[in-house]
């Protein structure tokens, strides 16, 4: 086992289930520059999907250059700046981010009102939703429940707004409905006006979701033969599995009027819909592009005042709900992130790790 102190998780790019531990180096900083040691790290089903993306159209594994042949899979978490030579970001300062799942990641800073922004060229090709680095307080009794589900609830979020704009008057058709961004946007839709949801989860999953009371129906997946089919359907898909879609297709045919894919939460996933679905065709719904719309339309203050209210009662009430399993290490590391891409992890935890 490498230095506790210094070490990558790595994945070989062709083999997501292998992974190793090994041993990093350190190197002087540049002017501008800011190396932050990371302190907790989130591990959830989107782990897996920014795994799943590594060699995609928005190749997840060349944010942190890994070895030949290798990646470093991003996480989010918290951090501290551990070194500056950034005048306006100073040494210490706890921030909320993009990581590596690495001790250490070295970032060319701009500071910003809400933080830093990474601008290493590097990395040019993330959105600027992945370089925003935000300053965060010291961890309170919520810590770990705000750590894992602030990287979900975005998305959550704004598709919300979108269905609700979009489809004001329509059935939602959630698949993996024990997601936990699933269970955030069933949670806004819930009790609004003219839309209704159905979540669609596997059979052990069921009770789960049923007693989180958001959705007005939930079905297993072997259930969608049989189930009613209303005038208009919308599926928001976050397994990513050919077989899902082909069944809600087959299911709702000409009722089915958008089809959104979102997340690749299941083992198997595949980044780009099957060929030989009917219309509508799936599309990969993006949560920055729908958040910088919404901050066109109304202005970023009052977008991220009234986001910033949602999450926070989304997060206070999610210890009724959301275990936290807390684990350190780089051992414990290589077991939940073996688990996460099986797919094993049960719905109604979250894993945060501690590096020490």
């Amino acid at each position: 086992m490498p230095d506790p102190d210094t070490w990558d998780l790595l994945v070989e790019r062709d083999d997501l289930t292998a992974v190793e531990v090994r041993q990093a180096s350190l190197t002087p900083l540049r002017p501008g520059e800011v190396r932050l040691a990371a302190e907790k790290f989130a591990l959830t089903a989107i782990t897996a999907t920014y795994a799943r993306l590594g060699e995609s159209e928005l190749p997840f594994f060349d944010a942190f250059a890994g070895p030949e042949g290798h990646g470093r899979v991003p996480t989010w978490g918290w951090a501290r700046v551990e070194e500056s030579a950034h005048p306006g970001v100073k040494a210490g300062t706890r921030y909320f981010g993009f990581l590596p799942m690495s001790t250490h990641v070295t970032l060319t800073a701009e500071p910003t009102e809400r933080g830093f922004d990474d601008i290493a060229p590097e990395r040019g090709f993330l959105h600027p939703w992945y370089r925003a680095y935000l300053r965060a307080g010291d961890g309170d009794e919520l810590d770990d429940h705000r750590l894992l589900l602030k990287p979900l609830y975005p998305a959550s979020f704004n598709l919300a707004e979108f269905l609700i704009r979009e489809h004001p008057s329509a059935t939602v058709l959630v698949t993996s409905a024990s997601s936990k961004t699933a269970v955030g946007l069933a949670a806004l839709l819930a009790g609004h006006e003219g839309i209704t949801t159905v979540g669609v989860t596997a059979p052990g999953h069921l009770g789960f979701v049923r007693g989180l009371g958001h959705y007005d129906t939930v079905l297993g997946y072997d259930d969608l033969g049989t189930a009613e089919v209303p005038e208009s359907v919308v599926l928001v898909d976050f397994t990513g599995q050919a077989d899902r879609l082909f069944a809600v297709y087959e299911r709702f045919g000409p009722a089915l009027k958008d089809a959104l894919l979102v997340g690749y939460t299941h083992p198997g996933a595949e980044i780009e819909p099957p060929e030989g679905l009917t219309d509508p065709v799936p599309w990969i719904f993006f949560t920055p592009s729908e958040e910088q719309r919404l901050i066109e339309k109304e202005g970023e203050e009052q977008y991220r005042a009234r986001y910033q209210r949602a999450e926070d009662a989304f997060v206070a009430g999610a210890p009724q709900w959301l275990t936290v399993t807390r684990a350190t290490g780089p051992e414990a590391l290589v077991r939940v992130y073996r688990s996460l891409i099986d797919g094993e992890l049960p719905a109604e935890t979250g894993t945060v790790l501690s590096l020490r």
